[in-house]
């Protein structure tokens, strides 16, 4: 498996099936998991930090909410364009309304020197989002976000190993906190140990409260290469979720630095011409 595709592709694992009393009487404890101590903790979330694409991505999607209640919404469609410029992640992204016409684009900007976030609405001209506003939805109905995408707190200074646990696999888990008087306050995200691919993340408010979980539902692999296939981000207060489905993929692109330049977000982007339906 490839550690710098999935650590920088929209990736999470899926939640660990509760055992009930009984099954849990007939199960041997599982051995305790070696610790980490925190310069090693610190060493193994830079080397993730470090981690980079092996080339261009660009990725189709389609995305449903998925109510509590009632049934889920029509499909949004749309393109993702991935791409590592010395230690910078970027990422593009276009949505389409239901009449497959451009309805909302935007390019985030992800380093150790701060993350950045641009939109344009209908072809508009962009406008960047300050860091309190990143959490709008991509479209009308949904939940997922650019937040949810460009994963920014993974590179917020003020965060912490925790612990070493198994959920389904090992992972290492670190506490991230905003600055001050940002949402969310703190995030909780795993990393798997054996592959340093991010695989679930839990977004918490000032006062402690949940208040959205993103996690990996599905891989797949492409030209030898594993990749997101599927991810879900659940509203914790009103457990409406949305999944994000991979529908096509075209790696190893080169694209040009107009690609992700804000100024570009009022037009379509090129897209690759090599696609491969998962």
């Amino acid at each position: 498996m490839s550690n710098r595709l999935l650590s920088l592709s929209v990736r999470w694992v899926a939640c660990l099936i509760a055992l009930g009393c009984l099954a849990q009487s007939r199960v041997p404890s599982a051995p305790d998991l070696d610790q980490l101590t925190p310069e090693q903790g610190q060493a193994f979330l830079a080397s993730f930090r470090h981690s980079r694409l092996n080339g261009d991505l660009c990725l189709r999607f389609e995305i449903v909410h998925k109510p509590r209640k009632g049934e889920s919404l029509a499909p949004v469609q749309g393109t993702l364009w991935a791409s590592t410029q010395g230690e910078t992640q970027l990422l593009r992204g276009e949505i389409k309304d239901a009449l497959g016409k451009p309805a909302l684009s935007f390019i985030t900007v992800k380093s150790a020197q701060g993350s950045r976030v641009w939109i344009s609405r209908r072809g508009d001209i962009a406008q960047e989002l300050d860091d309190k506003t990143s959490l709008f939805p991509l479209a009308d109905g949904l939940i997922l976000s650019p937040f949810d995408l460009q994963l920014p707190f993974t590179h917020w200074p003020a965060t912490a190993y925790l612990t070493t646990e198994k959920r389904r696999r090992p992972v290492h888990t670190f506490d991230a906190l905003n600055q001050i008087g940002h949402e969310p306050a703190k995030v909780n995200f795993a990393i798997d140990r054996t592959y340093g691919v991010l695989v679930q993340a839990s977004c918490f408010d000032m006062n402690g409260k949940k208040t959205r979980t993103t996690q990996v539902e599905e891989f797949s692999k492409i030209d030898d290469q594993w990749m997101l296939a599927a991810c879900s981000v659940l509203d914790e207060t009103t457990r409406d979720a949305d999944l994000l489905r991979i529908t096509e993929a075209a790696l190893g692109g080169n694209f040009t630095p107009q690609t992700f330049e804000p100024a570009t977000l009022a037009h379509p982007a090129a897209q690759s011409a090599n696609f491969k339906r998962l």
